[in-house]
């Protein structure tokens, strides 16, 4: 059977409902990093840590991506926030450009976080001071009273479960406030939310329009191209989104 199938999906869910009945206090999230921490442990990648971003070493994922942020206007005095930062496969990058101190690394469990440390190594923690957190209501808001001018999130929103969108999304904006600006690297569709996995999902995005839009967000594609799902009669799309407050001077582009 191939690996996106509604079927599969069908499964995967109630495997999720299952567990979730369990674990009645605990997010999509945690259930997400439980299934990701034994991959870690036996030293693999797993997809959304950066295995699927480009080949290369640790060292070498995501030179491309740095340029695409500095294009964007991030500058080495800025701070920046990497959402969702995993392994550090991309972060590694960004905090060697930025200074001492300006980059902070969020995510989902400590054990990524440890795992991130490890690869980038001692002397460059020790040089570069990143600021890494597990995503918390305090650790939000300690990065958004830094004002970052700019947040990343990467190969996350995909797997963002519909019930915790909000969250995600509130997060963000909180973090970035009225001046900065936040690029979401996934899929979605252009109408109706699409799962495709047992932990992937193509988010509507009139969707994830009308969820910022109470915090005064807005979103805009900058790149795009069709992404066809094996299994599924629908393309969705891929590519670039932008997320800024409307009072942002980042929010003048359109679509």
């Amino acid at each position: 059977m191939d690996k996106h199938t509604p079927q599969r999906v069908e499964r995967d869910n109630a495997k999720f409902e299952e567990w979730r009945k369990q674990n009645p206090d605990k997010q999509f999230k945690d259930y997400f990093a439980e299934g990701v921490k034994p991959m870690i442990a036996r030293g693999k990648v797993h997809a959304s840590l950066g295995g699927n971003l480009i080949e290369g070493s640790h060292g070498e994922v995501g030179q491309g991506f740095l340029r695409t942020l500095i294009a964007r206007g991030l500058k080495p005095e800025d701070v920046c926030v990497d959402y969702g930062c995993g392994t550090l496969r991309l972060g590694v990058h960004v905090m060697k450009y930025l200074q001492p101190g300006a980059y902070w690394g969020m995510d989902v469990a400590d054990f990524l976080l440890e795992e991130g440390r490890a690869l980038v190594g001692d002397d460059l923690l020790s040089e570069k001071r990143p600021n890494l957190r597990v995503i918390s209501a305090d650790a939000v808001a300690e990065a958004a009273a830094c004002k970052p001018a700019m947040l990343f999130s990467a190969k996350v929103l995909l797997h963002v479960h519909p019930d915790d969108l909000g969250e995600y999304l509130g997060n963000i904006m909180t973090i970035i406030g009225t001046e900065g600006q936040a690029l979401i690297l996934s899929k979605w569709s252009e109408r109706e939310t699409l799962q495709y996995g047992g932990k992937g999902w193509a988010h509507g995005l009139p969707v994830l329009r009308d969820m910022v839009a109470p915090w005064g967000g807005q979103i805009v594609v900058l790149k795009q191209e069709a992404y066809r799902i094996e299994g599924f009669d629908t393309n969705v799309k891929h590519g670039t989104l932008h997320l800024t407050h409307r009072a942002s001077p980042f929010a003048n582009e359109r679509d």
